[in-house]
């Protein structure tokens, strides 16, 4: 009887750590040392075109709620892309509430037989009782098994552990959902007749509304040859800036001019992010819609954001950029680039 009692006492234990294995050593996985999450779904019977039709149905209402956003579509290439924030929760009770804020960007690749997912891009803000401002914190440098894992990698860290626990549930969670839209159930089942349905209702959709997501086509665009513009500054790759220098333009004042009209200047856009979107390397801002910038800059347009730091007038960074999209974040707009040229002081 002991035995018994003692062995129903262990199962809990012995249940968590089975659990726990899902979460444990490269249960976070790297490109190029990069947190990028990666799910391809192979379905056989589907064309690239029907398989895209489902995918953005699916993410026209999964990005739909607060905090998503879906950014860029192409059906010709079969590219769809999203950003997203928010709120691991960590533990909530009636007298406390442990949560982190987690920015994310979500590209999708449709192909013929096939989809793939990525989720990269991730970072967090955490907020704690005893400092005033968020401590914010990248994948890279907060839930790597080298970071997140004991020395042992048989266990999570206390303090991260939590973030990287979250983030895989999360990352799941969101494949499983755009399997499902293919009629994918987690035991590995498939209805595939469920992807033609969904791709035939999207087609009869847009036959019968005249209401559909314009399709942003990416082109090539000529490097610009300004040198007066760049006088003193330094070109640079935008894949090889060190974050010691991208975490430094948050801080610094920051203006947008478009190409064909460098008196046009606005001041009061804000700094969202650099990363990359279909293998391209992207720059993101945050404009107001009234701004007569925002309103000169249309797609494919050129334009460009400079930094100066607060106690130098004279511009440090440069990012060349022509416009690939946009969406709506409250008030404001996002505006995303491909980035064409980077200088640096």
């Amino acid at each position: 009887m002991k035995h018994l009692l003692l062995f129903l006492l262990f199962i809990p234990s012995l249940l968590m750590a089975q659990e726990d294995q899902k979460y444990l050593a490269g249960a976070v996985p790297e490109e190029g040392g990069k947190v990028v999450f990666t799910k391809e779904i192979s379905l056989p019977s589907l064309s690239q075109d029907q398989i895209y039709d489902v995918m953005h149905l699916w993410a026209e209402k999964f990005f739909s709620e607060e905090g998503r956003r879906l950014v860029y579509s192409d059906k010709e290439k079969g590219d769809i892309a999203a950003i997203g924030e928010e709120y691991l929760v960590f533990q909530s009770t009636a007298l406390s509430l442990d949560r982190a804020l987690m920015n994310y960007r979500v590209t999708i690749e449709c192909e013929n037989n096939a989809v793939k997912m990525k989720l990269s891009g991730i970072r967090y803000e955490y907020n704690v009782s005893y400092q005033r401002d968020p401590e914010k914190y990248t994948a890279e440098e907060w839930i790597i098994d080298k970071y997140a894992l004991n020395k042992k990698k048989d266990k999570l860290n206390r303090g991260n552990g939590k973030f990287r626990r979250k983030t895989i549930d999360f990352a799941d969670e969101m494949f499983q959902s755009a399997e499902a839209a293919f009629g994918i159930q987690p035991a590995g089942t498939t209805t595939p007749a469920i992807a033609l349905v969904l791709a035939q209702q999207q087609q009869q959709q847009q036959q019968t509304t005249t209401t559909t997501v314009p399709a942003q086509q990416i082109t090539a665009a000529p490097i610009s040859n300004n040198t007066d513009v760049c006088q003193g500054l330094s070109a640079f790759e935008p894949d090889k800036i060190p974050s010691t220098l991208l975490s430094m333009l948050p801080e610094s004042r920051m203006q947008v001019s478009p190409a064909n009209n460098e008196t046009l200047i606005e001041r009061y856009a804000t700094w969202k992010e650099m990363g990359k979107m279909f293998g391209k390397n992207i720059a993101s801002i945050s404009i107001s819609p009234d701004s007569e910038v925002y309103k000169a800059i249309k797609d494919n347009d050129i334009y460009t954001i400079s930094f100066s730091k607060k106690d130098d007038p004279e511009t440090w960074f440069m990012i060349q950029c022509i416009k690939q999209g946009e969406s709506t974040e409250g008030q404001q707009k996002i505006i995303i680039g491909e980035i064409l040229n980077v200088w640096i002081r």
